[in-house]
């Protein structure tokens, strides 16, 4: 958004502080709870995409990836959580690509329990988004260890570029799949994946967020003050 801004003319000073997430809130969470209520066996790959579905959310991609990634990996699985414009749709792509088997529409979750369940179930969270802000939905999977592997523009890319926790995948369909494919064969990287996503987390916490928008405040009132000493300095009267 900083970039766009520049992009209109905008030349302000701008310092960026993201929206940050509620780390207590993201602990916890029973994966193997949230299998077997959707009769998903333990050992089953699965993915696990959160967050509005409308047109933007580039659903329809995670759809047809999963559609070539079913080619090489035959049982896995889409768990789709959240509810929006789109979930017809999706629902219909998702019968048209004979994934009946594969994809799990599980709705919108309640954040303090099931939620946490959901994101917790996955091997790896898929995202796609072009549209997202800040892609706050990242954050939350990575808090509670689960890897990410997504497309980076607009607010994911600043969370992903440090390729701590998280992969960043092609913006094609094939190439995301084979992104897939590579690490729900790989145990071990998946495990380094998700200790280094907490770490990433952290790093975006309300209270680190909190601590760079104290340090703002301090700067800008540093200046502030630094200017109305120099404007209030005494003049000499005429006599």
């Amino acid at each position: 958004m900083r970039d766009a801004l520049e992009q209109y003319g905008v030349t302000t000073p701008m310092r960026v502080i993201p929206t940050g997430i509620e780390l207590p809130r993201f602990t916890g969470g029973d994966g193997a709870r949230f299998r077997s209520a959707l009769g998903i066996e333990s050992a089953r790959p699965v993915l696990v995409h959160v967050g509005r579905i409308a047109h933007e959310k580039n659903v329809d991609f995670l759809l047809r990836m999963l559609a070539r990634l079913r080619a090489a990996i035959a049982n896995v699985v889409l768990i789709v959580a959240g509810e929006g414009p789109a979930l017809r749709h999706c629902k219909q792509l998702a019968e048209r690509l004979g994934l009946a088997n594969n994809v799990r529409f599980v709705g919108y979750l309640d954040r303090e329990g099931e939620l946490l369940d959901c994101y917790r179930a996955g091997d790896v969270f898929v995202f796609a988004s072009r549209t997202e802000t800040q892609g706050l939905v990242l954050l939350e999977a990575m808090a509670l260890g689960t890897p990410v592997v997504s497309t980076a523009h607009m607010g994911t890319r600043d969370i992903l570029e440090a390729q701590r926790g998280a992969v960043i995948a092609p913006d094609d369909e094939q190439g995301f799949a084979d992104v897939v494919e590579r690490l729900l064969r790989d145990p071990d990287r998946r495990r380094s994946l998700a200790d280094d996503a907490v770490v990433q987390a952290a790093n975006w916490s309300a209270a680190a967020m909190s601590e760079r928008l104290v340090g703002l405040y301090e700067t800008v009132i540093a200046d502030h003050c630094g200017d109305v000493r120099r404007s209030s300095r005494p003049r000499l009267l005429e006599s």
